[in-house]
């Protein structure tokens, strides 16, 4: 069995002792459980403290070579800690699992110890269970770069997504207005139109409620176009409804006889 070794927590690369502990509340009633047993190396303890050590060797192992054997470090110790190392406040050996060591005055309540026991805890089992010893470790593990990648992706959708209903509204918006546009254009064309031939009825009525037009010819002769003239039409249009009124062409001669001298005739054709 390999001899054991001081454990300290600044020995674990990759170990932050405030991360792991609070993120792991386990292992630290775990290091409850364990500081409870007491699990005290006397034979550490005297080998850690250099003149416990040197009072061992001289006062009990160099004594007795050859002649009898020497009492063990773990029984002088035990004997050392309980008669003199408590009240001393010397510090104790507590062993951590099969090869290592830690040194406390108050294990139970002693920061360090607890960091040296999670450092330990993750280098011999946590790692393995996928546990990080850092924050950094944590976040750029593989798990978390696919979550925050995934993340962004779907916020990134979303965004798109947003972008384009925004889009498609904007461009609806501009086909209603420009429906609505054509709409309204139509609609005033239908009214134009109504109202064209509206007056151009209204045209048609008032002419006819008004009568006929008389016009003068260059011969000199009236001519009336329109309904109602049924003496010209009975004596010479006959249908046409226009009617000619001339001057007779016939002649009449009248004589007049005036007095005058010589007894002359004076005579007016008519």
């Amino acid at each position: 069995m390999a001899p054991r070794t001081q454990f300290k927590a600044n020995q674990v690369s990759g170990f932050n002792a405030d991360y792991y502990l609070g993120k792991n509340l386990d292992v630290g009633n775990a290091f409850d459980d364990w500081a409870g047993q007491q699990p005290m190396d006397f034979a550490h303890y005297v080998k850690s403290h250099p003149d416990l050590e040197n009072a061992w060797r001289t006062t009990v192992q160099e004594p007795a070579y050859g002649k009898y054997p020497a009492e063990t470090r773990w029984s002088w110790g035990e004997k050392h800690w309980n008669k003199h190392g408590q009240g001393e406040g010397r510090n104790m050996a507590y062993t951590l699992g099969d090869n290592y060591y830690v040194m406390s005055k108050d294990l139970a309540n002693d920061q360090s110890a607890e960091n040296a026991y999670g450092a330990w805890h993750f280098d011999t089992s946590g790692r393995n269970e996928g546990r990080y010893g850092t924050h950094d470790a944590w976040f750029n593990s593989p798990g978390e770069v696919t979550k925050r990648d995934d993340a962004a992706a779907d916020a990134l959708k979303i965004e798109t997504d947003r972008l384009a209903e925004e889009d498609r509204l904007f461009q609806q918006g501009i086909a209603d207005a420009q429906a609505a546009a054509m709409q309204k254009a139509a609609e005033e064309a239908e009214v134009g139109r109504l109202l064209a031939r509206e007056q151009a009825e209204a045209g048609r009525l008032a002419s006819s409620r008004g009568g006929g037009s008389q016009t003068l010819g260059a011969s000199g002769a009236a001519t009336f176009k329109g309904k109602g003239l049924t003496s010209s039409e009975n004596k010479r249009g006959k249908g046409r409804g226009t009617g000619q009124l001339r001057r007779p062409y016939g002649a009449s001669n009248l004589s007049i006889a005036a007095a005058g001298k010589g007894n002359q005739q004076s005579t007016l054709n008519l």
